[in-house]
């Protein structure tokens, strides 16, 4: 069997969604360091679980978070859940660059870049997004 990890967080009233995010990096950097993923796919993977929980927790308003990785043949699969607002980061959307005060707004564009087969579906009231990234070991 591969290598998986779960990582689930709950955001408190008042908290800084940042330590959410740190401790999320750290799940993946113990999860590629267990998979033995190269550095250019824990990179990427490092970038995709951010951009992801990020979104959900500063834009979907989140106040719990759920990821699990796991190694498969091929690559990674992640699954990522959230309580917030409905949306699909699947749906497809004209990407017209990064915001020019703040860089965001690549995220869904490097998410689409990355993954494949990515698949969303709203479950009683939680967004669940699943996508597979293609790994180099």
């Amino acid at each position: 069997m591969g290598a998986s990890k779960r990582f689930s967080a709950r955001l408190k009233p008042g908290s800084d969604p940042g330590d959410v995010l740190i401790a999320a990096q750290a799940a993946v950097a113990n999860f590629a360091a267990g998979a033995g993923l190269a550095q250019a796919a824990t990179a990427r993977l490092s970038v995709m679980v951010e951009e992801v929980l990020s979104n959900a927790l500063r834009h979907g308003k989140a106040q719990k978070v759920r990821l699990h990785l796991r190694s498969v043949a091929g690559g990674i699969a992640l699954t990522f859940e959230d309580d917030g607002a409905p949306f699909d980061p699947t749906r497809k959307r004209a990407f017209k660059g990064p915001d020019p005060q703040t860089g965001g707004g690549v995220g869904l564009a490097l998410l689409n870049a990355w993954g494949h087969k990515p698949c969303y579906a709203r479950i009683d009231g939680s967004n669940r997004l699943r996508v597979a990234l293609r790994s180099e070991r």
